[in-house]
């Protein structure tokens, strides 16, 4: 008899939200998990980069590169990306230590680990960061998932979508409360965000895989918002950046 794998706990998009990231460990270490794997996106946007980064590296688990992650390491900001992405881009780079940068970069984009896929936006292109939103992003994406299982995050809204066959029909769910798993065909569940959710839900979010019971439990966690709030202004990033943390778009 084989042994069952144990609990997995997955976070993403924490963007330097420093009391979100705390109350979800805190929250993991609550429930019977064996380990952790972090999708990507540590910085950008809020304002506690070393403290988030710190806290992610210390946990020693597998970590992802976001995009944000890629930016703060480049010479000057992508182009494209709207006024308050680029500010807190600029704000963490600015604080970033050599070895955060080198560490970074050594993140892969993408990673396999006991057959299940982690990538922070897509498999359907190792260029550039597309996002999953529709049935037809999620098909280009199953066309290049080799596992039966996949986790991403990027977009910051739980999602589960789910092909039977490769020429079948994608069909989607909003990630909520604990999900039983199709028994067959591709899966793929968003996380969510840790540190900047846009689901219209404030909390923070991220999920627990749970291979014996073949389900995944998407799980909210409360935070001080009002400190990371107070942080974000004191920095002097965009208003903006704060007052969306308190909605959840």
């Amino acid at each position: 008899m084989s042994a069952v794998s144990p609990a997995i706990a997955v976070i993403s998009d924490i963007h330097s939200n420093f009391e979100a990231l705390t109350a979800v460990l805190d929250d993991i270490r609550s429930q019977e998990v064996q380990q952790i794997v972090c999708l990507g996106d540590i910085v950008g946007y809020a304002s506690s980069v070393q403290s988030c980064m710190r806290a992610v590296r210390e946990l020693a688990c597998p970590v992802l590169l976001g995009n944000h992650d890629e930016a703060v390491c480049l010479p000057t900001p992508p182009t494209g990306l709207n006024d308050t992405a680029t500010a807190g881009i600029v704000f963490a780079s600015a604080r970033l230590s050599e070895s955060d940068r080198a560490w970074i970069m050594s993140l892969p984009r993408n990673l396999e680990i006991e057959g299940i896929d982690f990538t922070h936006s897509s498999l359907a292109s190792s260029f550039g960061w597309p996002y999953i939103i529709s049935p037809e992003d999620a098909r280009r994406h199953f066309d290049n998932q080799p596992s039966r299982l996949a986790f991403c995050g990027h977009t910051h809204k739980p999602m589960v979508w789910w092909q039977e066959s490769p020429d079948g029909q994608v069909t989607q769910r909003i990630g909520k409360d604990v999900m039983p798993l199709p028994p067959s065909g591709k899966v793929l569940v968003n996380v969510g965000a840790v540190g900047q959710p846009r689901d219209c839900d404030p909390r923070a979010c991220y999920v627990i895989y749970r291979p014996d019971k073949n389900n995944v439990e998407f799980r909210r966690v409360e935070y001080d918002i009002k400190r990371t709030k107070k942080k974000i202004i004191r920095a002097k990033l965009p208003k903006f950046t704060a007052q969306r943390l308190s909605v959840g778009r």
